[in-house]
């Protein structure tokens, strides 16, 4: 399936912009031979620690999935991109999956870190969705971490799909929270290579790019930081398939299904 990868950074807190980017970007993939076009973590709104997150918050049938579900039947394009979503009563870190027939699926962030839990509540369960090209798993950021996340995935799917704003340190970070954030740059392009041979299926990993603020509770204010990058395709034995660059970057590979992924088709005479 030939993927297309978007690394970039989301203008924070205006989906209006952010989806006329996100159209440019899925019409340029298209054009360059993608069938399925992956972008980050919040890539609708920004990932920004801010009490408008709530203000725009959509359910499954606002304005922006609605979006996101038109451009997939309109380019014939698999599509996954962040959003805040409204369900039930409830705000959660989502990701939405459109499909070229229309289909919509949901993903809900499972595991919150830092300033996330005063936002969003957690998702419980995983999301696998049967495409053309194989079986499809989901995780945003954090929840790559989580040993019992892939093994709800373990055996059933062929492609993870990994949306992301992992953070990274800079040189304006304060020291504290620098410290913690000191091994988060190597682990971004680490763990989705491990979870890639572990489970070996491909991984499309989507990060944003570009400078954040980091707030961890109990640490003090908010510090500047930048997010991680690193955004790549990987193949089922771990290897990267695509180039990395620290700035918005649209990366496209065409991974293959493991043969024993492939089902068996027994002939008779």
């Amino acid at each position: 399936m030939p993927i297309a990868i978007v690394q970039y950074a989301p203008v924070a807190l205006n989906p209006a912009a952010n989806l006329e980017r996100i159209s440019n970007m899925v019409a340029d993939s298209v054009a360059r031979g993608a069938k399925l076009v992956v972008f980050p973590e919040l890539a609708c709104t920004g990932y920004v620690e801010h009490t408008r997150l709530h203000d725009l918050a959509e359910t499954a049938d606002g304005q922006t999935v609605q979006t996101l579900k038109n451009l997939s039947r309109r380019y014939g394009v698999y599509l996954a991109a962040g959003f805040v979503e409204w369900h039930q009563g409830h705000v959660y870190n989502a990701l939405s999956f459109t499909s070229p027939d229309g289909q919509v699926s949901i993903y809900r962030k499972r595991h919150l870190i830092f300033w996330e839990h005063f936002y969003f509540r957690h998702g419980q369960d995983p999301l696998i969705v049967e495409t053309d090209f194989g079986r499809i798993g989901f995780a945003i950021c954090a929840d790559m971490m989580y040993q019992h996340v892939w093994a709800d995935y373990r055996g059933k799917i062929d492609l993870a799909i990994i949306a992301a704003a992992w953070p990274k340190r800079t040189p304006q970070t304060a020291f504290r929270v620098g410290w913690m954030l000191e091994p988060s740059w190597s682990l971004a392009g680490e763990i989705p290579s491990r979870i890639a041979q572990d489970l070996e299926i491909n991984v499309a990993f989507a990060n944003q790019c570009g400078p954040c603020q980091v707030r961890i509770p109990h640490l003090g204010r908010a510090t500047p930081a930048a997010f991680a990058a690193r955004s790549g395709i990987f193949d089922h034995l771990g290897n990267r398939m695509t180039a990395e660059t620290d700035f918005e970057d649209i990366s496209f590979g065409t991974p293959q299904v493991p043969e024993e992924h492939l089902p068996c088709v027994i002939l008779s005479a």
